[in-house]
């Protein structure tokens, strides 16, 4: 038995294995590399091929539709679908698809080749339960092409039957006093309008506030960062320094110019005694000397300036000194942070699909991981205005909140924990079903 027969009996019997649709999901989406090469994948399914919806991606554990991928993504399957070729398995390129799309594709720094596969049902005449979308550095071969449709059919017959499955099945309510039941719905309704304040949960960090930030003085390279992560420095102390080969040959430069022209100017200044004729050049000699005088303090101060020093005393935020080592820097880049510990704040990441309307000094709680049972309590002090994106692509609002004074111990830079935002106060109706509210309001265009 060769290898691709073993792996692919492998992967359909990890399918028929799967005890839920977000086993099967990530089955698909993460374990068809064995059979078919890709390089990202993500699974759309839907009742129809019209209501096809990005439900799984490969590499992120769940999907974040805000995320410009997943919006693009589900733009070239609405493309695909009206072109009435969304039944077939087809390999697609940007050039197939419109400009506006093809131009995200390769902003996107995507793999050229993307392998249309739909998932189809043989039990109801082939109807089309979802599409997996393989994106790849090269085409697929035949024999590929082909375990990939003998795949897409086990996996469309496993996303059938794991949908029919009802986990309510068999309950029903067995009220018997209808008097009852009206008063228990009533005070539910009642209930619904209770006065509650809403709130989100997000990552939090702990960060200074206003640290010195030490930046290259000058264009050049880092020779080399002379202190530790989280080590404690005085004012003054030197923090990192630039190569100075090149400085210091310019130093040297500037010296010996300086020498040369105050011994051309004292040749003329002697033989002026002499030749009155010389005398008419001491001017422009003078000039010459205190340019040199310059240009040899101005060589001198970048010499000196290769040394980065601390303003303050602090701390030192870095993640790795040995990754600094022979970097090229610009002038004003950002080399490390000096913190004061007694200063610091919680920087919170709140994902846009959970932001929420917050007031101003607005109350929050910190569970660091190190503490989770001792919250730490703080006051809302600034949130961005726009959503910025991290390095998963997800989109986040970047909130910053102090702490109390009453805080104590202060927690350390670099802490991690869970921040939770407490924002205006809304019915716990509101409250229960803000999230479904906020997927229909999506799904039906409001």
């Amino acid at each position: 038995m060769s290898d691709k027969v073993a792996a692919l009996l492998g992967l359909e019997q990890q399918l028929r294995k799967a005890s839920d649709l977000a086993q099967l999901f990530y089955t698909l989406v993460n374990q068809t590399g064995q059979c078919v090469p890709y390089v990202q994948s993500v699974l759309a399914q839907g009742s129809a091929l019209d209501a096809l919806s990005v439900v799984a991606a490969s590499d992120v554990p769940t999907v974040d539709f805000t995320a410009p991928y997943i919006v693009w993504v589900e733009r070239v399957i609405k493309y695909q679908v009206g072109s009435g070729l969304a039944a077939q398995q087809a390999i697609l390129t940007a050039d197939d698809l419109p400009d506006n799309v093809a131009d995200d594709w390769r902003a996107f720094g995507l793999p050229p080749f993307l392998l249309w596969q739909p998932l189809p049902v043989e039990a109801r005449e082939g109807s089309i339960a979802g599409v997996h979308l393989l994106f790849n550095d090269r085409r697929w071969s035949e024999a590929e092409l082909g375990i990939s449709q003998h795949l897409a059919a086990s996996a469309g017959h496993a996303l059938f039957a794991l949908r029919q499955q009802n986990p309510w099945q068999g309950w029903r309510p067995r009220w018997r006093n209808r008097r009852r039941n009206w008063i228990i719905l009533a005070m539910l309704a009642a209930l619904m309008f209770w006065p509650v304040r809403v709130s989100v949960l997000a990552p939090a960090q702990i960060i200074a506030r206003e640290p010195w930030v030490a930046t290259a003085p000058l264009d050049g390279a880092v020779d080399r960062v002379m202190v530790e992560p989280n080590q404690a420095v005085a004012e003054g102390e030197v923090l990192a320094n630039l190569q100075t080969s090149d400085l210091a040959s310019a130093a040297e430069l500037a010296d010996q110019a300086l020498l040369l022209a105050e011994a051309e100017l004292k040749t003329v200044q002697q033989s002026g005694f002499l030749d009155p004729r010389q005398k008419s050049r001491l001017a422009e000699l003078e000039t010459t000397v205190r340019m040199r005088e310059i240009e040899r303090e101005y060589a001198h101060q970048r010499l000196q300036r290769a040394s980065i020093r601390a303003a303050v005393p602090g701390v030192v935020v870095l993640d790795d000194p040995a990754a600094w080592s022979g970097r090229p820097v610009q002038t004003g880049e950002r080399i490390l942070l000096v913190a004061d510990p007694q200063r610091v704040e919680i920087e919170i990441r709140l994902p846009v699909k959970d932001a929420i309307a917050l007031e101003e000094q607005a109350a929050v709680r910190l569970f660091l991981d190190r503490a989770p049972l001792q919250p730490l309590s703080g006051q809302l002090r600034h949130a961005a205005y726009e959503p910025s994106e991290d390095s998963g692509q997800q989109m986040f609002y970047r909130l910053v909140a102090s702490l109390d004074a009453s805080a104590e111990p202060l927690p350390r830079l670099g802490m991690r924990g869970t921040a939770k935002v407490y924002g205006e106060r809304v019915t716990l109706f509101f409250y229960l079903f803000r999230r479904p509210i906020t997927a229909a309001r999506q799904w039906m265009g409001w």
